[in-house]
């Protein structure tokens, strides 16, 4: 049973199956002999929350209940059972009823009785006839529920009176309900014994909650929705288990709200989980909590061996398995040679309860052990990566270089910081140019430009070439992502130490990060620009009198700008000629990853596949983190694009935070940039409040102009306006970017979005010339994809029939291009159009296809409003719902209701429309009547209705 609130215990989430099969039994109980039901299932798991729905449903019948449940074993002694139910069978019974008295007496026996707890034979027999007859006379009446909980409690002497009871004979209209912890049961095996009570019952074995119903639950407990990667968390980390996800909610309950992202670390490790296992397992064998304490220490990347669990837990081999054997039973273990604990939050509880040395020296004692078994250092290293205490004692250098990564890799820098120290010193060749590297990776991560400046050191001070260039790269991004862009220029290598035109470009560079995209083209371009060659000099490009990383800046420049102005063949070219340059990019990865993304924005995804297989396998910087994290925006956009929303949300979220990890500040450029992509894939998500607290925090909800942010940043603050009911604000925004110098950013995207705005706030002829543009620009980056998702915009704009025309050769480019996300918008943009045009039965399945394809994407408002047109197509919705009236408008009628909700006048809105005022009064009478509201008035309360305000805009534009 769990509780989910501070209050009394409620009703379960899920077990609606389980529920079904026990109505069955009662069915079958109800005119029949005794039909019995054991539910089992793993500590927490639900079996007494079941038990307690299956007797209100059978109160709701008419039944009557008799509830029993076993006290703990210390609470219950010999034939305490049999007690108990006869002092719930006597309350039953009528006052004067000759059985009652007797009944009561088994039950409350004289304080100064003496002798054995159990009763004799002879007295056993006569109280199995006070209870059989008691059962007798109620069930003449109505049927009987007899509900045993926790039956593995019990011991022999009154399983054995209860089977004697029901069975022996059987009794008629009595159905028994039993239910056991695995693992746990209390009277062995033979006579008078659980397994012989319940011979041939109906077997009901608990599993863990589905997701939605893990979500459910934490929804009701926490008293707020987590977010669904939170939710999805909790979920794998409590298998499912309710009694565990209700303590995880209780702590996510106690968060403030702002704090709903944090990390789960808090709530993965309630106090109240270690307590209840403790108790739990102290209750049956002693040494079962020690191994499963060992099991959680010795279970770190991998599961634990059942000789380190032993040598953790100080029992011998024999008596460390006799207690796993209990553990796999009660399932907190999984039953393979190798152990781990099936939830993760029953290890991180019952690691919490330690105390921070107790830790250290059982990661010590596992570390020490592995050493001398010889295990691999992989193993080792985990261990002693866990401990924080400086180490005592000489290890290989391999172990130590593992341990340091280990600790970069859970963004524990000190940490890794003090193994990688020791490792550089101990090691030699290859494994100490690694550790070399990653040492300087803690430096920067401890602070950026203190580690800058040890990495300018430790160039200078190497004798080896292989140091060189990786030494340069991490040099290279610590500078641009510098907080201090002053200071960071200051600490730079000597000339001697780094490459011939390494210099050169980053004189170029520095300081260009305070601008957006669309200035840092024009700023680049005027720097790299070669200088006018003197008298008798020959004139030469830039690219000719300058090395390969000169060269490659000028062409990831002539890239971007040519990008900028919707040149794409060219833009592509640039790019191209940029990543081939050998080696000039790989020392300055931000102009790599301007190079890869202005190749995806163009569509072409086998290019940037290619060069990040290069990237991979090159030596000199793939093992940089932040190398890492900056090639993560492109393979987030290519996931974007393929309608895998969350693996883009994920790759994005890891960016930014591998980014902010080594000292980037909230307002660096790329950041923004990042953030703008992380905010739309978050709307798409539905999403949106997480969206808006992400702008908010990096400064991007209000302030600069669009000539000092990105677009995609204005466009998705714009969306957000829109979300909310703003168009003011949204027209406010396009009206800046329309007056703003510049093309977009990013992909096709940005004109997808910028005609879903303008079509909004009703200016459509604008938003009919972009789409033709970005038709155009579609159809010179010459890509199925890119073009299919232009017509997509532009045949949404036009009616029947070429509009129908348009969206199918969308479709069928961005089926072919396996484009999901786009496909689902196109087909539910067709099914608008057919609906206008009264085809009603194509338009409901190709609705049905876009709901299939949007939540395949994970594109909950788009799925949204595709159930809700559906609901209002197929007549599910109620006869005076607002959105089963709004397909009800006509065309023109929507056309003017739009008008008036943007606020304007009937004498405005007839000008536009060349019609009468008297005409738009009519229409507007009309549409207020299928609205079922009685004017303008109504418009704020009308529009609480989710998705409404898209399928009236949606369906008016077809």
């Amino acid at each position: 049973m769990y509780r989910t609130d501070d209050g009394p215990k409620t009703s379960m989430t899920g077990r609606q199956n389980e529920l079904r099969r026990l109505g069955a039994a009662l069915d079958d109980g109800a005119h029949g002999g005794t039909v019995r039901a054991l539910v089992t299932g793993e500590p927490g798991i639900g079996r007494t929350t079941l038990l307690q729905a299956c007797a209100a449903a059978a109160r709701a019948r008419g039944w009557i209940t008799v509830e029993v449940r076993c006290p703990p074993h210390e609470h219950l002694p010999p034939f305490g059972l049999a007690r108990h139910l006869a002092g719930r069978l006597a309350a039953l019974l009528p006052p004067e009823h000759p059985r009652r008295t007797a009944l009561d007496a088994v039950a409350h026996p004289p304080a100064d009785r003496t002798g054995p707890a159990d009763p004799t034979p002879v007295a056993a027999d006569v109280v199995l006839g006070h209870v059989r007859a008691a059962l007798t006379v109620l069930t003449a009446g109505a049927p009987v529920l007899l509900g045993l909980d926790d039956a593995h409690r019990a011991d022999a002497a009154s399983l054995d009176f209860l089977h004697r009871a029901l069975l022996a004979p059987p009794l008629a209209r009595v159905v028994l309900v039993a239910s056991a912890r695995d693992g746990e049961n209390r009277s062995g095996g033979g006579p008078g014994t659980l397994p012989e009570l319940l011979a041939g019952a109906r077997q009901l074995p608990l599993t863990g909650l589905a997701p939605s119903q893990s979500a459910a639950l934490l929804r009701r407990v926490a008293r707020r929705a987590p977010a669904p990667d939170v939710a999805a968390e909790c979920h794998r980390a409590c298998a499912g288990n309710p009694a565990l996800l209700t303590e995880v909610a209780r702590v996510l309950r106690e968060r403030p709200a702002d704090r709903a992202g944090a990390p789960l670390a808090a709530a993965l490790r309630p106090a109240a989980v270690a307590e209840l296992i403790g108790t739990r397992l102290a209750g049956l064998d002693p040494n079962a909590g020690k191994v499963a304490l060992a099991i959680a220490v010795a279970e770190t990347h991998s599961a634990a061996e059942p000789l380190l669990v032993s040598h953790l837990s100080g029992l011998t081999l024999a008596e460390t398995l006799a207690a796993v054997d209990l553990l796999v039973c009660m399932h907190l273990v999984a039953d393979d040679d190798t152990l781990y604990l099936r939830h993760r939050v029953v290890r991180e509880a019952l690691l919490g309860r330690m105390t921070l040395m107790a830790r250290n020296a059982a990661h010590l004692a596992a570390a020490t052990h592995l050493h001398g078994k010889q295990a691999p250092a992989d193993r080792i290293a985990d261990h002693l990566a866990a401990s924080t205490v400086t180490l005592d004692e000489p290890w290989a250098a391999p172990v130590l270089l593992r341990a340091g990564q280990k600790a970069l890799a859970a963004r524990e820098p000190q940490r890794a910081r003090r193994y990688l120290a020791h490792a550089v010193r101990a090691a030699s060749g290859a494994d100490r140019r690694t550790a070399v590297l990653e040492l300087v990776d803690a430096e920067i991560g401890i602070d950026l430009q203190a580690g800058l400046r040890e990495a300018v050191r430790t160039l200078e001070e190497t004798t080896e070439d292989a140091l060189r260039l990786p030494l340069l790269a991490r040099i290279s991004t610590a500078r641009y992502l510098g907080t201090d862009p002053g200071a960071t220029a200051r600490t730079t290598p000597a000339p001697d130490y780094a490459r011939p035109d390494w210099h050169p470009v980053h004189a170029l560079l520095d300081g260009l990060a305070a601008y957006p995209l669309p200035d840092t083209a024009r700023r680049t371009g005027e720097r790299l620009a070669p200088e006018e060659p003197g008298p008798g000099c020959p004139e030469t490009g830039g690219a000719d009198c300058c090395g390969a990383d000169r060269a490659a800046a000028d062409a990831v420049v002539r890239a971007l700008r040519s990008h900028l102005t919707c040149r794409p063949a060219d833009a592509v070219h640039g790019a191209r000629e940029a990543l081939r340059a050998e080696g000039g990019l790989c020392l300055h990865p931000v102009l790599r990853l301007m190079a890869l993304m202005i190749l995806a924005w163009n569509g072409r995804d086998a290019d940037v596949t290619s060069h990040l297989r290069l990237h991979h396998d090159c030596g000199h910087c793939h093992a940089h983190p932040l190398h890492r994290a900056l090639l993560l925006p492109v393979t987030a956009h290519l996931a974007l694009l393929r309608g895998r929303l969350r693996t883009a949300h994920d790759r994005l979220g890891a960016s930014l935070d591998a980014l902010a990890h080594y000292g980037t500040r909230p307002q660096h450029p790329l950041l923004i940039w990042l953030v703008g992509m992380l905010a739309e894939v978050r709307l798409a998500m539905g999403r949106g409040p997480e969206a808006r607290a992400l702008l908010h925090e990096h400064g991007c909800l209000d302030g600069p102009a669009p000539d000092r942010l990105h677009r995609e940043v204005w466009l998705t603050r714009a969306r957000l306006r829109a979300d909310g009911g703003d168009l003011a604000g949204v027209a406010a925004d396009l009206a800046e970017l329309t007056d703003a110098p510049g093309g977009p950013t990013g992909g096709v995207h940005t004109y997808v979005h910028t005609v879903d705005l303008l079509t909004q706030v009703g200016r459509h002829v604008q938003a009919r010339e972009t789409a033709r543009t970005l038709l155009r620009v579609a159809e010179a980056m010459g890509t199925p994809r890119e073009r299919g998702i232009a017509l997509r915009v532009l045949g949404a704009l036009g009616g029947a029939p070429e509009g129908e025309d348009l969206l199918r050769e969308a479709m069928r480019l961005l089926a072919a291009a396996e484009a999901d996300f786009d496909l689902a918008h196109a087909a539910a943009d067709l099914a608008l159009l057919l609906f206008d045009d009264g085809r009603y039965e194509e338009a409901t399945a190709e609705l049905s296809t876009a709901l299939e394809l949007a939540d395949r994407c994970g594109a909950r408002p788009l799925a949204l409003r595709v159930r809700q047109r559906l609901a209002a197509a197929e007549g599910r919705s109620a006869d005076r719902s607002p959105l089963g009236g709004v397909l009800k408008l006509t065309k023109r009628e929507k056309q003017i209701l739009i008008d008036a909700v943007r606020g304007s006048t009937n004498e405005r809105i007839a000008t536009t429309l060349h019609i009468t005022r008297r005409t738009v009064e009519l229409h507007l009478s009309s549409a207020y009547r299928k609205l079922d509201i009685t004017g303008r008035k109504d418009f704020p309360h009308l529009f609480r209705t989710a998705g409404l305000w898209p399928l009236l805009v949606d369906s008016a534009a077809t």
